[in-house]
């Protein structure tokens, strides 16, 4: 791809090895773009005065405003131009087999050579290079060739395309990319990121799901997970995507330390509410997590492995009807997961049968057994009481008529509360009445 003295981009449409259609776009998109150039260059020529001047330093106070605007929109174009070169050649020697100078990753080389050069626009040549080489990608490489559509933009599409397509239907992912290359030359890039997670959250899986193993390896070969680099202030940020098997077993594991700890008394009453977000709790419970898991020291308390309950119907566990499993966490999961996380103990099958008759084990037990407490997070989804938000994970199982009062252990003398209504339950002697679809709080 040739390329003039004043930095101007000379494509040849048949180095592109574009057919049809694409060739007859490209081909008119070029003679639009050099009768653009044309204008341009009699009408508004190049401010080489503007741009020596600025270079050396010195004063530009001697240039008119028009001419300044001017040089900001030459300098602007040249750099995008620039982008486009960087783009092609680092995609030519990828074809080539060529590595960069000293082993480094093709981003790690671009910033070398350019310390100003950020990671995320390192990583997005380096992106668009390697994808760029493949024969699907020739429409995107033509229109980021022509400036139609920028890198940044272009590395989102391509992200978007290997993130959704082992779990997506194949028409949806393309249907979704050419809307994606008609939409991005007109979006910001914020409106343009939006446009893209749009399409992330609408994307379905492959019409034919008989192969639920193939589903789930799909959705397990798209897990990612990313680290940003560390902003002015030394914060790091952090994005993943999970499947649905995955983040229900995240999600077990971080909502019991994530649950509010409010600062109590010497009596066990509460000073002062928990300060931290939800937010926040996560992450402190997500450190901690991996501190347990990682740490050395023999008296530091390791966390059990997080208890996931998955309800579905018999005949879906079994095989015999087609149909999912539903985590508490609200992730919907496959039969065929199931069947596989059953093997551990990690999983409490909350499975319903055809006669649906509720767990009791009477008083021969004052705890709720595991079992017993599936059933409950499955019948009660969160804290009973009315208002309430606070999701199962965070309750405890509360004896409508107390054990010591007689009550017994059973599914129709049992209700989950959270921690602060379980207090305001036991100090009011507040009464309820058990249903087998729910719990009526007596207020």
């Amino acid at each position: 791809m040739p390329v003039d003295p004043l930095g101007v981009v000379a494509v040849d449409p048949e180095s592109l090895d574009l057919d049809g259609a694409d060739a007859g776009w490209l081909e008119a998109s070029l003679a639009q773009a050099e009768a653009r150039l044309d204008t341009e260059e009699t009408e508004r020529p190049e401010p080489l005065a503007v741009k020596i001047d600025a270079l050396l330093g010195a004063s530009l106070v001697s240039h008119g405003s028009a001419e300044l605007a001017v040089a900001v929109e030459h300098v602007a174009a040249a750099r995008a131009q620039h982008e486009v070169v960087l783009v092609n050649v680092l995609a030519e020697l990828e074809a080539r087999g060529e590595q960069p100078p000293g082993g480094l990753r093709p981003a790690d080389w671009l910033r070398s050579v350019d310390p100003g050069m950020s990671a995320g626009q390192a990583k997005d040549l380096e992106t668009v290079a390697r994808a760029v080489n493949e024969p699907r990608w020739r429409e995107l490489r033509a229109r980021v060739t022509m400036q139609h559509v920028t890198v940044a933009k272009a590395a989102r599409i391509v992200e978007f395309d290997q993130r959704v397509s082992p779990v997506a239907d194949p028409e949806e992912v393309d249907g979704a990319v050419t809307d994606l290359l008609g939409a991005a030359p007109g979006l910001v890039v914020e409106d343009f990121t939006r446009l893209v997670r749009h399409h992330t959250e609408q994307v379905r899986p492959p019409k034919d799901e008989g192969d639920e193993e193939r589903v789930d390896a799909g959705r397990r070969s798209a897990r990612g997970l990313w680290f940003g680099q560390p902003n002015r202030t030394g914060m790091v940020s952090l994005r993943g995507v999970l499947d649905p098997e995955a983040a229900a077993v995240l999600k077990s594991a971080i909502a019991p330390l994530a649950a509010p700890c409010p600062e109590r008394d010497g009596h066990g009453h509460t000073v002062s509410p928990d300060p931290r977000s939800p937010a926040k709790r996560r992450a402190d419970a997500l450190v901690e997590i991996v501190e347990r898991g990682v740490a050395a020291a023999a008296d530091l308390p390791v966390t059990d492995k997080a208890k996931l309950v998955v309800t579905l119907d018999h005949e879906v566990l079994t095989g015999r009807i087609r149909g999912t499993g539903l985590a508490g966490s609200g992730d919907v999961i496959t039969a065929a997961a199931v069947r596989r996380l059953a093997c551990d103990a990690a999983i409490i099958p909350m499975v319903l049968g055809g006669a649906g008759e509720p767990l009791d084990v009477g008083r021969a037990r004052r705890l709720v057994t595991a079992a017993m407490r599936a059933a409950l997070w499955q019948r009660d989804a969160g804290c009973t009481f009315p208002g309430c938000t606070a999701p199962a994970q965070w309750t405890d199982a509360h004896h409508v008529t107390p054990w010591w009062g007689g009550g017994p252990t059973s599914m129709d003398n049992l209700a989950l509360l959270c921690r602060r209504h379980h207090t305001h339950v036991h100090r009011h002697e507040l009464t309820a009445t058990v249903r087998p679809t729910g719990v009526t709080w007596h207020t």
